[in-house]
């Protein structure tokens, strides 16, 4: 088979623990036709000393994107994809690791599907920082075992992709525009706007390696990105596919009581699947205990 070049993009903030073991992984690729792009967005520890160490020690040629002020993960993203020279691209946190045959089990099923597919992902292992083996983090298989086309029906249900584990086809990923800057959740913003146009694949292996910290997600982080999520699911929903997603979201804050921005409820009320008692009783602020009354009259 012929070995198209892919691009790896290797991004730390702050991860200069894991980056040898990282690197390493890349180095260990059974797939040998890969340029490397390592960046680093003003970390506070010793990140671009280790990257810098590393490609001397190997002897490797890279792209250093090393900024001098904190500019956040979207802008360290598109930086690096400006410099992308590959006919694929993969991007991936210097504190996750490669399968040795994630590269080339990755180019081989985006070379043997064709221009009709704009990515791959896998299955992944999940690790602890001291890189052993924990229980699954999600069952991948369970909707990237489905055929394609229906798997494109229910990816507005809710992002099933981990980032770590995707291959994009390069012109694809710059086609579908620059990483978003307001979105935590860019990686599903991403995946819904290639699935528009293009088909996802899937290997049901675990070609990667996640690593779980404890703080990986806060609740003040969990609480933005359900927001942004449902935000997405309204913005792609053409069918109808995520409404009860979407309600859920909703019945829940009503119910809760729990505050939602205005953005959020404004673009419900754009949602042409919205539930109109649901709706009358966010716009009016309606006590919970009329919400039966309505659903009575509406």
């Amino acid at each position: 088979m012929e070995q198209p070049l892919v691009s790896v993009v290797v991004v730390s903030y702050n991860q200069s623990r894991y980056i040898v073991e990282m690197l390493d992984s890349l180095k260990n690729q059974t797939y040998t036709n890969w340029e490397l792009i390592v960046a680093d967005d003003k970390s506070q520890d010793n990140s671009t000393e280790i990257f810098e160490n590393w490609l001397t020690e190997h002897n490797v040629n890279a792209q250093k994107i090393f900024h001098e002020t904190n500019t956040g993960l979207a802008t360290t993203l598109n930086d690096c994809v400006e410099h992308c020279t590959g006919k694929y691209i993969k991007l991936i946190a210097a504190d996750d690791f490669l399968h040795p045959d994630c590269l080339a089990e990755s180019v081989q099923i985006l070379e043997e599907k064709g221009k009709n597919y704009g990515m791959v992902f896998t299955d992944t292992f999940c690790i602890d920082d001291q890189s052993k083996l924990l229980p699954n983090i999600a069952d991948y298989n369970a909707l990237g075992g489905i055929p394609s086309e229906n798997f494109r029906k229910v990816l507005i249900k809710g992002n099933r992709i981990a980032a770590l584990t995707v291959m994009m086809r390069t012109d694809v990923l710059k086609e579908t525009g620059k990483y978003d800057s307001n979105f935590i959740v860019e990686d599903y913003y991403r995946w819904l706007k290639i699935n528009e146009k293009y088909l996802i694949a899937y290997i049901p292996k675990k070609l990667t390696y996640y690593r779980c910290h404890d703080t990986n997600i806060s609740g003040l982080r969990a609480g933005k990105i359900a927001e942004e999520t449902v935000i997405l699911q309204m913005m792609f929903d053409k069918d109808g596919m995520a409404k009860t997603q979407i309600d859920n979201y909703f019945y829940k804050a009503y119910f809760q009581n729990t505050p939602i921005s205005r953005k959020v409820i404004d673009d419900y009320y754009c949602y042409p699947f919205k539930n109109r008692r649901l709706q009358l009783s966010l716009k009016y602020k309606i006590p919970i205990v009329f919400y039966k009354l309505i659903s009575k009259v509406v």
